[in-house]
Order: C-alpha cells, then structure tokens, then sequence
C-alpha cells in the first residue's frame, strides 16, 4: 500500500479559504491514501474526502505550533505509517522532518513551488516572519537535508532555477506533471460541463480580471494603478476589473481605488468556490496577473488571453506576443498600454488566446506522467 504525507506550516483554514485545497485529489491516482498535515491552525481538525484527508494539528498559537510541530508529526507518522513523505515548505521543512528523519528514516522529498528570490526582489515580502537573513539560511537547511527535490516541467522556470544550483542540481528529479500544478476535478469538470454550450455575456465594458490572495506580494495594488493608467489613456473606453480573493491588503486596495476615484470601476467579489470561477473566466475579457500560480493555468484552459508580469515561473516559459503579453515587473504603465493593445488588435486576442489555451492542456489539463512513488520515495 502506497500511502503519502504531504506536511508543511501552513493553516488548514487558510488552505480552505484559498479554495483550491482539493488538487491534492489528483494524488490518488498514485497512491492509495493520501494525508496532508498543517502543522498550524486554530485546532485539531480532519476532513475526508474520497481517499484523501486534511489533517491541523495546530493548537493555535504560531511559536508553540512550529517548536513542537516535529513531535506532532512523529507521533502521527508513527500512527499512519506512510510509505511516502513530500512538502513545499522552503522554510521550516528541515527542522519539521528532524524527527521522522531520524527516528522512522524517513526520505523527504521537497517540491519547492516558489522562487524565494523573486519574492525579495519583486515585492520585497519574505516567505515568513522570520528576519530575511535568517529566513535564507533555513531555506539553504531545508535544501540540504532533503533527499529529493520534486519539479514539474509544468511550473516553468522552476526546471531552470534548480538545475543551476550546483549544491543541490543532483537531487533534482524533473517529471511531466504534478498536482500542484493542476486545478481541481470540481473546477475542470465545472469547465467540461458549461464550455460547450457557453456563450459569452454581451457588456459595455471591457472585462479585466485577477483571482488570487490579496497580498502585498501579490502586487494587487499595481492593478489599482493600472485602472488608473487605463481611464487616463483611454477615456472613452470603460475598463472595469474584478478582483476576487480575501487577504490582508484587502481594506488597503479598497481605500486606494476611492482616493483615485476608479472605485467604481472596480469590484471586489470576495471568496469563492474554485468550481464557480469558471463563469467569471469565461466571460473575462483579458486576464492579469502579476504573480499568480493557479489561476493564470485556469484562465490559461478557459482560453482566456493573459497580460502578466514577466517573473517568476512565467519568465522564460510563456512567450511574449505567443502565448501571452509579458510586462516588466513593476512597469504599470506598460501593463495597461499591452491591454489596451489587445483590446484593440482583436487578431493578437485571438492568436494569444487559442494558443495560451493549447499550451494549458497540454500542460495543466491533467495528461502526461506525474511522479512515480518507487519503494524508498
């Protein structure tokens, strides 16, 4: 029997609210059961579904949660047995695993799914609370004391980022696909169902849209700016953007857009249900992104054309005036220049939108070989 743990620092509830916390569903096509542990959170809690269970065992407080969470995760390591062991937490995995390392010989896979170095430069966030030089140092423990680590040629520049590391290039495995990198089967069947018979809203305006958390990483606020940008280079046009998501700059975003008079061209929608975004993709305009992971793949399936900046996992992997149009990072006014340009070179639109959608299901629409659980990993 092939059982996987999948552990990290993370709160369940923050998984919950993210609403895409069920493509860990995908592993059950390789494993027989499936447990992910968030080592924080307010309480112990479970959920099951199908094979798979989401597992807090925080106790609420963030100090005490990391200090024990190694002997959290032995005692339930011993009590599930798994075969497998797999995380993304660049952070803190290293001091996590100390114990199941040493005392179940565990080999632990790292499946990083962030450039901790694009943060820092792009948005000057870090990845914890802890200060940066110290948060770096973790993050190299981390990479060191993994056995293997995991990347998907579906994450993009990731493949590129790993291999050039000298330190930790022999412990790369590179596979066609992983779950991390795929939507949910709520979402993907969601899109089955309607795209056949989907006809798109007629509207006055031009549909803008972001999904993702409202973080200060995230550069929500650049959206903020280029709704600005848009009303002031085309005022005849009527550009109105969708923000939907919850995150701590929510209140901040909104009070920027009143003080730049475009409150009324925004609206924030909030939390929703992953297999309910469908709807709001298909009937978008363009997508934005300035740092998205998911999302951007879900518009990319929905063939819905893609403004980003070009970072991260994008850089080098999406093609400018291909696939999507890349922007700079930080550069807001080439941001709503490039959508504006779409909107008005409906040849492009279309060239960028049959082929962002092409690429999508190759890569993320659920196909090719994920990782294969030999015994040992």
């Amino acid at each position: 029997m092939k059982r996987l743990l999948i552990f990290g620092v993370t709160k369940l509830e923050d998984m919950l609210e993210k609403g895409n916390v069920w493509y860990v569903g995908h592993y059950e096509a390789y494993c027989d059961e499936v447990y992910v542990v968030y080592l924080m959170g307010k309480e112990p809690k479970e959920i099951k579904q199908d094979k798979t269970t989401l597992i807090s065992l925080g106790r609420g407080n963030g100090f005490f949660d990391i200090l024990f969470a190694p002997f959290r995760l032995l005692k339930f390591a011993k009590k599930i047995k798994p075969t497998h062991y797999l995380t993304a937490d660049l952070v803190f995995s290293w001091w996590n695993s100390i114990l199941i390392r040493f005392f179940l010989k565990a080999k632990i896979i790292l499946m990083p799914v962030c450039i901790p170095e694009n943060i820092y430069q792009t948005s000057g966030q870090k990845m914890s609370p802890l200060p940066r030089i110290m948060e770096k140092i973790m993050t190299k423990l981390c990479f060191l004391s993994a056995d293997k680590i995991l990347t998907t040629y579906a994450f993009g520049n990731f493949v590129d980022w790993l291999s050039k590391n000298k330190k930790i290039k022999d412990k790369v495995i590179i596979v066609e696909i992983m779950p991390e990198a795929l939507p949910t089967f709520a979402f993907l069947k969601e899109l089955n169902k309607k795209e056949t018979r989907f006809v798109k809203q007629k509207t006055n305006y031009i549909s803008l849209l972001y999904i993702g958390r409202l973080a200060k990483e995230k550069m929500v606020k650049d959206l903020i700016l280029m709704i600005k940008n848009l009303k002031d280079l085309r005022p005849e046009k009527i550009f109105y953007l969708m923000i939907i998501g919850e995150g701590p700059e929510k209140d901040e975003l909104k009070k920027l857009a009143e003080s730049l008079e475009i409150n009324q061209r925004i609206k924030f929608l909030g939390y929703l249900k992953n297999k309910d975004l469908v709807d709001y993709y298909l009937n978008a305009d363009i997508f934005v992104s300035p740092l998205t992971g998911t999302a951007l793949r879900e518009a990319g399936l929905c063939g819905l054309p893609i403004v980003a900046y070009n970072t991260d996992w994008v850089k080098g992997f999406l093609k400018n005036e291909e696939n999507a149009l890349l922007v700079p990072v930080k550069d807001i006014e080439k941001l709503a220049q490039e959508i504006i340009r779409l909107t008005e070179n409906e040849e492009l639109k279309e060239k960028i939108a049959k082929n962002i959608k092409q690429l999508a299901w190759r890569i993320w629409g659920g196909g090719g070989s994920c990782w294969f659980f030999k015994d040992g990993f």
